[in-house]
């Protein structure tokens, strides 16, 4: 039976089809979990014992997954390394990458990875980083560069636009279609200035996504961008 070592690599902007653009592990997780919220906004229900509830829309699934790595035992010919050459990969798939330029905002952003795990890529995983935590765990005695090091990922799942296709022959999306995943602080009327140039253009976004409380905005939500 072969082995498939699982690995996290960039898809698109300067690092993609790079050396520095990919994570291979050195052993596979021994699990991983996924988890996914959606957002209800309460509406009063007065004289009633139960509140009416209003669906403002799904966030992403979000995968939790703590990856080791130690280059302290020399493997196949390959000699003790600074196991950080490895670890700062992760860190910096989480720079922005100026080459990943908003058509509208011309602002770059940090590039999407997949996770891949095995030959079925029904089970690849499309995500930004959104989290990184690497702790250091083995040191070498005379240079004191790390050697062993677990790193603790949150994963969160995007949908790459090239890859949606159609689920039936009659069925196009919609041309010029976005997708903007939603960061800290980020208001409806903010993204649709960085997207439109307009901050009123936010009901049309608001629409799109069936966002019926539009403070209901959490760090993570992936949002259609519409054409004007």
């Amino acid at each position: 039976m072969t082995l498939f070592k699982g690995r996290l690599e960039v898809t698109k902007g300067r690092l993609k089809g790079t050396e520095n653009g990919k994570v291979e592990f050195m052993f596979n997780p021994t699990q991983y979990s996924i988890s996914k919220t959606n957002q209800w906004s309460r509406a009063p229900y007065k004289g009633g014992n139960v509140p009416h509830w209003e669906f403002g829309g799904g966030e992403s699934r979000q995968l939790d997954i703590e990856i080791f790595f130690d280059s302290y035992l020399p493997r196949q010919g390959v000699q003790r390394d600074d196991v950080r050459k490895l670890t700062n990969r992760l860190f910096t798939f989480m720079m922005i990458d100026p080459s990943l330029k908003d058509e509208n905002s011309q602002m770059g952003s940090p590039p999407p990875c997949v996770l891949i795990w095995g030959q079925d890529t029904r089970h690849q995983f499309n995500c930004y980083i959104t989290s990184c935590t690497v702790t250091y765990t083995m040191f070498d005695t005379e240079s004191g560069m790390p050697v062993r090091a677990t790193a603790k990922l949150t994963l969160k799942e995007v949908t790459d636009p090239e890859h949606l296709q159609p689920t039936n022959p009659t069925s196009r999306g919609e041309p010029g279609r976005r997708l903007y995943t939603v960061q800290e602080g980020d208001r409806l009327d903010l993204i649709a200035y960085r997207e439109y140039g307009d901050a009123k253009e936010w009901r049309r976004i608001a629409e799109a996504n069936r966002l019926f409380n539009p403070l209901a905005l959490r760090p993570g939500m992936v949002l259609a961008i519409p054409p004007l």
